[in-house]
């Protein structure tokens, strides 16, 4: 499985790389006179990129593999970290910020492919690890990066991660292990429908429920609270690092229980966090569930490319847009639901949302448990 330790690392490369502009924005706009609005739009192009990217790289993946794919997309992002860590103007900036993200834009689901390839008795472990290295890789873009900012500067920063980036993209395409040609071929199985809506709406719901939370509205609910910066900060450090535990725990229990199971236990967690918090119960005790619960997350696609394992790139691409679509929905959303009905009634929807994804997964995952053993 140390053949396959590139992928994972390239997932751990994409979460830095998505939060390098908040660790570095001062420095940035003091550097190249962005306003607020110019520093928010420029962060805001990673994710549409991400959107568009995935359907046409999905299919791709499919045709090409993982290690022709991802070895040719992680040199994308290389170029892409050069060219903003040289640019003078917004335009340029945003060009190298949109090849970012296209080049890690199959992270995530490249890996799981390759692990379905190689390793499909591991699929769910290697998934779940995959997840908790992305999540360090988040914890590596706060104080660290700003430490190295401190030593290098902004473009310094941008110059190494280009660096890591195209060690990635030859350790994936000449250290890694080539596919058989039947698995880079969509001919190899049968013609399926992308991703059932189902997986759809549970992404949407669970994906998008947990990341608007985490990016957002956890700190906003503790600061409502009454709390100090300092009290928030100790809050959101427990669902970060709960959330890494959990990505961890799901690969081990997706193995024991199937990845459908698994899935609906981490729903359950997040859930009882946000019903805890909403009922005024111990804020470190509920942040700590959602965490723990909301880090299952990535047991979805790794369900997704059990249900549909032909055309597993497409499949979880498309998965991935619904829930990109849900974290940008739903955390927008929450607000003015918030400003009718309170916190208590936003998290309360959240908990109606995962209650119905969980309903949807019921019917669809549990008669198809026997593919994973």
């Amino acid at each position: 499985m140390k053949a396959l330790l590139p992928f994972a690392l390239g997932y751990a490369l994409s979460y830095v790389l998505r939060s390098a502009n908040a660790a570095l924005a001062e420095p940035m706009a003091q550097d190249l006179a962005l306003s607020p609005t110019g520093l928010g739009l420029l962060t805001s192009l990673f994710y549409l990129a991400f959107a568009l990217a995935q359907l046409p790289l999905g299919k791709a993946l499919d045709r090409l593999g993982p290690r022709s794919t991802l070895g040719g997309l992680f040199a994308v992002a290389g170029a892409g970290c050069l060219l903003f860590a040289w640019a003078q103007d917004w335009p340029l900036l945003a060009l190298g910020r949109i090849l970012m993200e296209v080049g890690v834009a199959l992270a995530l689901v490249g890996a799981l492919r390759a692990y379905q390839i190689h390793r499909p008795q591991h699929l769910n472990l290697l998934s779940g690890v995959t997840v908790a290295l992305g999540g360090l890789g988040g914890l590596l873009a706060a104080s660290p990066l700003v430490a190295l900012e401190a030593a290098l500067g902004w473009r310094g920063v941008f110059g190494l991660l280009a660096i890591l980036a195209l060690g990635l993209a030859l350790a994936i395409r000449w250290g890694t292990p080539p596919e058989p040609p039947k698995e880079r071929s969509l001919g190899a199985g049968p013609r399926l429908h992308p991703f059932p809506l189902s997986v759809g709406f549970l992404a949407f719901a669970y994906i998008g429920g947990f990341f608007a939370i985490q990016s957002f509205w956890a700190g906003a609910f503790a600061y409502a609270q009454g709390l100090s910066p300092q009290e928030v900060g100790v809050l959101l450090s427990n669902l970060n690092l709960a959330s890494v535990l959990g990505a961890l725990g799901s690969g081990g229990l997706a193995t024991q229980l199937g990845s459908g199971r698994a899935l609906l236990l981490g729903m359950g967690l997040f859930s009882l966090g946000l019903l805890w918090a909403s009922g005024g119960g111990n804020l470190r005790a509920a942040y700590a569930l959602m965490g723990l619960g909301g880090g299952f997350n990535g047991l979805v696609l790794a369900h997704t490319a059990v249900l549909f394992p032909h055309t597993s790139g497409r499949a979880m691409a498309g998965v991935n847009v619904l829930g990109v679509l849900g974290i940008f929905i739903l955390q927008a959303g929450l607000g003015p639901v918030v400003e009718a009905l309170g916190y208590q009634g936003a998290f309360f929807l959240l908990v109606f949302l995962q209650s119905l994804g969980a309903f949807l997964l019921l019917g669809l995952s549990l008669p198809n448990q026997r593919r994973e053993n």
